[in-house]
């Protein structure tokens, strides 16, 4: 489907050159393109390689006009197009920042573009009229959003385990039997012989036992493994869209012929 209008920037002249190609084979005529530069060498280049009509804003000719005129012939190029305030501005100041800018004008029977009072295309008289006939198309555009989030919190519980640890522990078992009533030559009370082991007589013997005591280290018991995968969904959108149709009355006996050339980019794919 034709646009009336179509406003491009383009920062190097071939890929400018290539969209008028482009442009061409949609059905878009070279006389409806018009192209605004800054510097003359990147106009030659443009006009060597085609016919387009190329404004320069750093052209002599151009330069030497403001002495006659408060307004700069970029910002009454732009006025004579139709563009909004906003898209003038910002066509402007890509042009002064070096970049090419591409306008189309399709339906050029409203207005012509100004281009500083030295040229002027004519509109042809023809017999032909043209009515456009338009129509909505759907445009999907996504847009990520925010639906959750899933926050993992780490807390300490505590719990009581009751463990059972096996010790040991030593006993003084005290046996008396009868001596052997021996008579002992020489015995001295007052200096015991090797019955004791500390002064007097007093046998000590160490009681020894096993005490259990809990000693803590922590350790990994488990490890939290989170992954996020994308899962495809078709949601099925349904919205009215309107076209314009034509109907043809004919009225008293014309000699009529209807012929179709239309083609739908959608039916040719």
């Amino acid at each position: 489907m034709k646009h009336a209008i179509i406003s491009e920037v383009f920062d190097q002249p071939e890929a400018l050159l290539d969209r008028t190609i482009d442009l061409k084979r949609e059905g878009y005529e070279e006389e409806d393109m018009y192209v605004l530069v800054k510097q003359v060498d990147v106009a030659d280049v443009i006009r060597r390689h085609s016919n387009l009509y190329v404004l320069v804003t750093d052209e002599p000719g151009t330069v030497a006009s403001l002495v006659t005129s408060s307004e700069r012939p970029i910002e009454r190029w732009l006025k004579s197009m139709r563009l909004t305030s906003e898209q003038q501005n910002r066509f402007e100041k890509e042009v002064e920042h070096g970049r090419l800018f591409l306008y189309v004008d399709a339906d050029r029977s409203e207005q012509q573009i100004d281009a500083t009072n030295r040229k002027v295309k004519p509109t042809p008289q023809t017999e032909e009229q043209t009515l456009a006939l338009h129509e909505e198309r759907l445009i999907i555009e996504k847009q990520p959003v925010q639906t959750g989030e899933v926050v993992i919190n780490r807390h300490i519980s505590e719990t009581e385990q009751a463990i059972e640890v096996p010790v040991r522990r030593e006993q003084v078992h005290v046996e008396r039997v009868n001596g052997s009533e021996d008579v002992v030559e020489d015995y001295d009370f007052d200096q015991p012989g090797i019955r004791t082991i500390d002064e007097g007589d007093h046998l000590r013997i160490q009681v020894i036992e096993e005490r259990a005591f809990i000693v803590k280290r922590p350790v990994v018991v488990e490890e939290i493994i989170v992954r996020k995968q994308v899962t495809k969904d078709v949601k099925t959108m349904t919205e009215t869209l309107r076209k314009e149709e034509i109907e043809v009355t004919e009225v008293g006996q014309p000699n009529l012929t209807v012929e179709d050339h239309t083609t739908r980019k959608d039916e040719t794919q």
